[in-house]
C-alpha cells in the first residue's frame, strides 16, 4: 500500500519501525540528532520515491538495510570533513606569515568550522559536499535522497546562518581592536 501511495499504511509504517531504527541508528552513530536526520532522510525518500519502491518480502530487514547503508554514508562523510579539516589545518600552519598572522588565522579557521559545525546535520552535510567537495546541487540531492530544491534551500540557508556569525564576530573583533 507504500509502494501505491497510501498516507494511512505509510504512517503506520513510520509509527512501526520508527522506534526501533532510531536505537539502532543512535547505537551506530553515537548521536541521537543525526540518528533522527538519517532516520527522517529514509524516510522522506521513502515516500518521495514510493512508487519505485522494489517488492520485498521482510519490511524490517529492508529498512534496516537501506537505513544502515545511509549510517555508512554518514559515517563516511564525516571522516572525510573531519580529513579536510586535518588538511586545512596543516596549509594553514605550514604557511610563511607572521606569528600574529598565523595566530588570526587559527582563530578565523576554528571559528569558521565552529559556525560550520553548528549547522544541523543535513545542512552541514549538503553544506560540506558542496562548499568542500564542490558536488552539484543534482548529484548532493541523488546522494542524499532530497529534492534538488531541498538542497539549495539547505544551502543557502547555511549560507546565511554562517554569515550572521561572522557578521557577529566581526563586530565584536572591531571593538576589541580599537
Amino acid at each position: 500500500m507504500v509502494r501505491q501511495g497510501h498516507n494511512t499504511a505509510f504512517r503506520a509504517l513510520f509509527d512501526t519501525y520508527w522506534e526501533e531504527l532510531y536505537h539502532y541508528a543512535v547505537r551506530v552513530l553515537k548521536d541521537g540528532s543525526a540518528a533522527q536526520d538519517a532516520i527522517q532522510g529514509l524516510f522522506v525518500h521513502l515516500w518521495e520515491s514510493h512508487s519505485e519502491l522494489p517488492a520485498v518480502t521482510s519490511v524490517p530487514a529492508y529498512l534496516r538495510t537501506a537505513l544502515r547503508n545511509r549510517l555508512l554514508n554518514v559515517i563516511r562523510d564525516e571522516q572525510l570533513y573531519q580529513q579536510h579539516v586535518g588538511n586545512f589545518g596543516a596549509a594553514t600552519a605550514s604557511a610563511d606569515d607572521s606569528l600574529l598572522d598565523a595566530i588570526h588565522l587559527r582563530e578565523t579557521e576554528t571559528a569558521l568550522l565552529q559556525s560550520i559545525d553548528r549547522l544541523p546535520a543535513r545542512m552541514k552535510t549538503a553544506f560540506y559536499m558542496h562548499r568542500i567537495q564542490h558536488l552539484t546541487v543534482a548529484e548532493i540531492a541523488e546522494q542524499l535522497g532530497s529534492s534538488e530544491q531541498t538542497i539549495r534551500n539547505q544551502i543557502n540557508t547555511a549560507l546565511r546562518r554562517i554569515r550572521l556569525q561572522w557578521h557577529a564576530v566581526s563586530i565584536l573583533l572591531c571593538f576589541i581592536l580599537r
